[in-house]
């Protein structure tokens, strides 16, 4: 069984940081770099966060999360 304490938590995320459904079940973070010029996508599939390519998101295939919460359900059914 995963630990659950160790999801992240919403002030785990720099300012800016946005979240997303990808293709209804993979929760994806949208995070500002340090220097805010640019931004990383990460997958946080099965409660773990790892890279994830932007080449793979295209218009229909993803959307916004409806709160933190709902992102997080989505990660806790990943597990």
């Amino acid at each position: 069984m995963a630990n659950l304490n160790a999801l992240p938590k919403e002030s785990d995320f720099p300012p800016g940081a946005e979240f997303y459904i990808f293709e209804w079940d993979v929760p994806l973070s949208k995070e500002p770099t340090g220097d805010g010029k640019a931004v990383c996508y990460y997958n946080w599939y099965g409660g773990k966060r790892r890279s994830y390519p932007i080449e793979r998101l295209k218009l229909g295939n993803n959307w916004p999360a409806e709160s933190f919460d709902h992102w997080l359900e989505v990660i806790r059914e990943s597990l």
